[in-house]
């Protein structure tokens, strides 16, 4: 039987993906509005047309101006914000499930239960970690700033078109609200963060956990808490993760099954000796 997971662990993991997806948002809104109002100043010059100057109207350029500079702020602001995500909340995610781990990990008796130190195996671990994290979203925030620069490009030749085309024309073929996934689909772009983040915190919590179980327990078995209707290796599959018992290198395998996921890992030294066998009911 294991000690109780610490009930915090998942509270302060979701507090931090929380906070990071508030800031941006918050990012994304200011972005989007500055691009709302240029298509608005697009759209108002459109019905006031007079005669072709092949200028772009003052208002429509003091908006480009405005988004210009909304679109910097936004490269600068959500970098900073991935940034700290690697260099702060990821090593914070990475010993909150270390520290859980080690908390609810069933010992022999007598046995001192360690505490988390960053060792330098713990070191290389997170190190790979960010680092694999940390380009996932410099990528997508380059993509939205280059999706963003071809947006002002575009309204700055269309506004000294003769034919001006319609404001959302416009919007439909430059959506800054969402974001394309490899195989197409558009997502709004906020959804898009929080699967990110999440899928992030909690792959890095777990490698924390099970780096502990290995480095720091010398533990071969986890059990596994997850939701109900999980999967092991993806949410429909038909081998249930929740209540089993895994080995710490197939556990490192599969230390999430989908974005979201609420898995989680007891390490089971305790078993080392015994007849276990991969995905064996508790």
């Amino acid at each position: 039987m294991t000690t109780p997971l610490a009930p915090d662990r998942n509270e302060a993991l979701a507090r931090l993906i929380e906070a990071a997806l508030d800031h941006l948002a918050q990012d994304w809104a200011l972005l989007i509005d500055a691009q709302q109002s240029v298509l608005r100043a697009l759209a108002a010059a459109r019905r006031r047309r007079g005669p072709h100057t092949g200028a772009v109207p003052p208002a429509v350029r003091e908006a480009l101006a405005t988004f210009t500079t909304a679109t910097a702020r936004f490269n600068t602001d959500a970098g900073a914000l991935a940034e700290r995500w690697a260099a702060v909340d990821l090593p914070r995610a990475y010993r909150i499930g270390a520290e859980d781990a080690l908390h609810a990990a069933v010992l022999a008796p007598g046995t001192v239960r360690p505490i988390f130190i960053w060792t330098p195996t713990h070191q290389d671990v997170l190190s790979l970690l960010t680092g694999a994290c940390y380009p996932v979203l410099i990528r997508r925030i380059a993509d939205t700033v280059r999706r963003s620069q071809a947006f002002g490009r575009v309204v700055a030749a269309a506004a000294r078109t003769a034919e001006q085309p319609r404001a959302k024309d416009l919007a439909a073929q430059h959506p800054l609200d969402t974001v394309t996934y490899e195989h197409g689909a558009q997502h709004p772009a906020t959804s898009w963060a929080r699967a990110a983040l999440a899928a992030q915190t909690v792959t890095v919590a777990n490698t924390g956990a099970l780096t502990a179980t290995t480095a720091d327990l010398e533990a071969r078995w986890v059990q596994v808490t997850d939701g109900p209707e999980c999967g092991w290796t993806s949410h429909p599959e038909l081998d249930r993760a929740h209540d089993t018992l895994r080995s710490a290198e197939e556990a490192a395998t599969y230390p999430i099954a989908h974005p979201g996921c609420l898995r989680r890992f007891a390490p089971r030294p305790d078993l080392n000796n015994a007849p276990v066998e991969e995905g064996q009911p508790i």
